[in-house]
C-alpha cells in the first residue's frame, strides 16, 4: 500500500473580545441596588406611613385620651370625697362634672378605632368601649341616687339644704315612711343601671389581663370589682319586695306583734348567739310598746321539758338530758329554729296571741346603738354606754353590764334577772327616733350593717313577707345556691364554756386546686384566745366570761353529693349527714383537747366539692350569725388571691 502522511490539524483559536464579562457584572450589580433601592424606598414609605399614622391616628388621640384621664381622675378622687364626708352638693356637682366629660373623651377612644380593628388589639379595644359604658351607666346611677335622696338629706345625716323630717317620734316615723316609699320608684331605675354596669363587665375576659401592670393590681381588681357589682345588683334587686312592706312592717294598717329574742353572741350558739332572754314588743303606727319580758329559764320552767335531747346536745353539752328551748336553736337555718321557738313558747305560755315575726338580735346591735347615742339609761336597770370596760379586756360597757345582770352568781333566787331585753330595746329605739337630726344617718348606718353582718335576724309568719325576707337574704336561712354554684358555711357552736366568744378570735386559710376535673378545698381554721381566763369558782362570787378551757362542736356545710378527704383538730370521728339541702361534715373538740385561755388551736378539712371547675366557677361563702369578723385568706393553684375580712355573705368568682 502506498505510505500516506497523516497532516495534525490543529483547531483555529476563537477569537474572544475583552470587553464582554465586565459590561455584565456591572448590569447585574445595578439591578441588584435597584432591587434593594426600590425594597428600602417600599420600608421607607412604610415607616413614613407608619409614623404619620401613628402620630395622627395613635399618639394623638392617646395623648389626649391619655390628659383626659388625668382630669378625670382627679375628679373622680373629689367626687370619692364627697361621698366620704356626705356632701350632697358637692357629689352632684362632681357628677355633673364627670359626666360631662364622657362624651369628648368618647370621641377622642373613637380615633384609635383602625388600631381597633386589628386582631390581637381588637378585644382590648372593645373592652375599652365597655368601660365607657360602664362608667356613663355609673355616672347616671349616681345622678338618680343623689335626686332620689335630696328630698331627705337632712333626715339622713347628709351635708346640704335642709329639709322637714319632723320634730316629735311620730312625726319622724311617718316621715321615714314616706322616704322609703319615695325611693322605691327610683330603685327600678337604679336597679336597670346597675344590671347594665353588670352585663359590660361580665363581656370583659379577666384572663386577657395581667395581675400587674406598673404597680398597678388589674386582674384580681377586675374580678372584685365583678363580684362587687353583682353582689349590688342582687342586693337591690331582692331587697325591692320587703321594702314594698315598709308600711306593714311599720304597722301602719294595724298593730304587729313582733316575738324579740337575744343571742348571747359572747357563747356562740348555731344561729348567732345562746338564747338568754325574749320579749314581745308591739308596733302601731311605727310606735314600739313592750308588751313582756322575760327569762329565757323562766320560759323553760314553764315548758317543764321531758323531750330527750338531740344526738349533738347528748353528745357535747354537759349534763343536759333534755331538749330545753334555750337550746332550740341547734339548727344554723333560723327560720327552722324560730318555728321551733314560736310553737315552743305557745305551749309553754298557752299563748294564743298571733306573733307577726320573729326578731333575734345579739350584743353588737345593742353596742351600735349606745355608740351613736350615748349613754342610756333604762329605769330599773341602770345605765348603759359603749365605753371600754377593763372588766373584760376592753369590751363595751353594755355588753358587761348585761352579763353581770344577767349571769352573776347569787346567794338567792331571782325570777326575772334577765327580764331586761324589752324596756332596754323600747329605750333605745325610743332615743334613737328621738336622737338630733346629725345621728340619724349614722344610725340608719349602723342598723342596715347588722342586718347585713346578720347581727339581725328576721322569720316571719305571714308566707308572702317570709318570701321577701329571704329574697333579701336577711332571714338567716341557709342559703340554697344554684346547681352550678359551689358554696361553704362554718358553723361553730360554744358548748357550756361560759362567755368564751368574746375574746375568742378567728382566721381563716381555704386553698382552692382544681385538677382533674374536681375542685378540691383544704380549709384551715385557726381558733386563737389571747385573754386570761376568768375566774369561774362560783363560791368567790366573780363572773365567768372568758371559761379556761373552751369547747367546740362545729360544722362545715358543703354541697350535697361532696365528699370527704380528711378532717383534723376533731377528737371525735368526723360525722357526716345531710341538713338543709346541703352536706355536713361535723366535728369537736373540748374534753380531750380544748382551747386554752391565752392560746390557740387549729381544725382543718380537706374534700372534694360536687361542683366541677370551670371557667365561670363561682363560690358562696355564707357567713355564720352573730360571728365576729374573720380574717379569710383565700389561695387558688398555689397561688394567693384574695385576703378579705369575712364581715358578711361572699360570692367569689374564679377561673378553675
Amino acid at each position: 500500500m502506498p505510505k500516506t502522511d497523516i497532516i495534525p490539524i490543529t483547531p483555529t483559536p476563537v477569537a474572544t473580545s475583552p470587553s464582554t464579562s465586565p459590561p455584565v457584572k456591572k448590569k447585574v450589580t445595578k439591578t441588584i441596588f435597584k432591587i434593594f433601592l426600590n425594597i428600602f424606598s417600599v420600608i421607607f414609605i412604610l415607616a413614613t406611613l407608619t409614623a404619620v399614622f401613628g402620630f395622627f391616628f395613635v399618639f394623638v388621640p392617646g395623648k389626649q385620651l391619655y390628659d383626659q384621664a388625668i382630669l378625670l381622675n382627679s375628679d373622680v378622687n373629689e367626687l370619692k370625697q364627697a361621698v366620704t364626708d356626705k356632701n350632697l352638693v358637692f357629689a352632684k356637682d362632681r357628677l355633673t362634672k364627670l359626666k360631662n366629660q364622657i362624651p369628648s373623651i368618647q370621641k377622642s377612644y373613637s380615633r384609635l378605632s383602625l388600631i381597633g380593628s386589628f386582631p390581637y388589639i381588637k378585644d382590648y379595644y372593645q373592652d375599652g368601649n365597655r368601660l365607657i359604658e360602664i362608667a356613663k351607666d355609673g355616672l347616671d346611677t349616681g345622678e338618680i341616687v343623689i335626686t332620689a335622696v335630696e328630698p331627705y338629706q337632712d333626715f339622713l345625716g347628709l351635708k346640704g339644704a335642709a329639709t322637714s323630717s319632723g320634730k316629735t317620734t311620730e312625726d319622724r316615723i311617718t316621715f321615714l315612711t314616706q322616704s322609703i316609699e319615695g325611693l322605691l320608684p327610683h330603685l327600678n331605675t337604679i336597679e336597670s343601671k346597675v344590671s347594665s354596669i353588670e352585663d359590660n363587665l361580665n363581656k370583659i375576659d379577666s384572663n386577657r389581663y395581667p395581675e400587674e401592670f406598673r404597680g398597678y393590681v388589674i386582674k384580681s381588681n377586675l374580678t372584685k370589682l365583678k363580684t362587687a357589682v353583682a353582689d349590688g345588683h342582687k342586693l337591690l334587686k331582692n331587697g325591692q319586695p320587703i321594702l314594698n312592706q315598709t308600711a306593714w312592717l311599720l304597722g301602719k294598717d294595724k298593730p304587729r306583734n313582733y316575738f324579740l329574742i337575744f343571742q348571747n353572741d359572747g357563747e356562740l350558739r348555731p344561729t348567732g348567739g345562746f338564747w338568754t332572754a325574749y320579749g314581745i314588743l308591739k308596733v302601731d303606727k311605727g310606735k314600739i310598746t313592750p308588751v313582756i319580758s322575760d327569762d329565757i329559764y323562766a320560759l323553760d320552767a314553764k315548758f317543764n321539758s321531758k323531750i330527750p335531747a338531740p344526738r349533738p346536745i347528748k353528745d357535747y353539752h354537759i349534763n343536759v338530758p333534755y331538749y330545753n328551748i334555750r337550746d332550740m336553736n341547734i339548727n344554723p337555718d333560723f327560720p327552722t329554729s324560730a318555728k321551733l321557738l314560736l310553737e315552743s313558747y305557745q305551749k309553754a305560755t298557752g299563748s294564743k296571741e298571733k306573733i307577726d315575726a320573729v326578731v333575734a338580735i345579739d350584743t353588737q346591735v345593742l353596742v351600735g346603738l349606745v355608740k351613736n347615742i350615748g349613754r342610756v339609761g333604762v329605769f330599773g336597770w341602770g345605765n348603759f354606754s359603749a365605753e371600754p370596760d377593763k372588766r373584760c379586756d376592753g369590751c363595751p360597757q353594755i355588753i358587761y353590764q348585761l352579763e353581770w345582770i344577767a349571769g352573776r352568781p347569787r346567794a338567792y333566787i331571782e325570777t326575772d334577772r334577765k327580764g331586761f331585753l324589752a324596756p332596754l330595746m323600747q329605750s333605745l329605739l325610743s332615743n334613737a327616733m328621738g336622737a338630733e337630726k346629725s345621728k340619724v344617718g349614722p344610725l340608719v348606718q349602723t342598723l342596715l350593717n347588722n342586718v347585713l353582718e346578720k347581727h339581725i335576724l328576721f322569720y316571719f309568719t305571714d308566707p308572702k313577707i317570709q318570701s321577701a325576707g329571704i329574697l333579701a337574704n336577711i332571714g338567716g336561712d341557709i342559703v340554697q345556691t344554684p346547681a352550678e354554684v359551689d358554696y361553704v358555711s362554718l358553723i361553730d357552736a360554744n358548748m357550756s364554756s361560759a362567755k368564751t366568744n368574746l375574746f375568742l378570735n378567728q382566721k381563716i386559710k381555704h386553698e382552692i386546686i382544681s385538677h382533674d376535673g374536681k375542685v378540691e378545698h383544704k380549709i384551715s381554721v385557726y381558733y386563737i384566745n389571747p385573754s386570761k381566763a376568768s375566774n369561774c369558782n362560783l363560791e368567790k362570787g366573780d363572773l365567768c366570761l372568758n371559761a379556761p378551757k373552751y369547747r367546740d362542736w362545729f360544722r362545715f356545710y358543703v354541697p350535697t353529693g361532696s365528699e370527704l378527704v380528711k378532717m383534723t383538730g376533731s377528737e371525735v370521728d368526723p360525722v357526716k349527714y345531710e341538713e338543709s339541702g346541703k352536706q355536713v361534715f361535723e366535728g369537736f373538740y373540748g374534753n380531750k383537747y380544748p382551747l386554752y385561755a391565752q392560746s390557740s388551736l387549729k381544725t382543718s378539712i380537706q374534700y372534694f366539692s360536687s361542683i366541677r371547675p370551670s371557667a365561670n366557677y363561682t363560690l358562696y361563702l355564707q357567713k355564720q350569725a352573730g360571728t365576729k369578723p374573720v380574717d379569710y385568706e383565700l389561695i387558688v393553684n398555689g397561688q394567693k388571691t384574695d385576703s378579705f375580712s369575712w364581715v358578711s355573705d361572699r360570692t367569689i368568682k374564679l377561673s378553675l
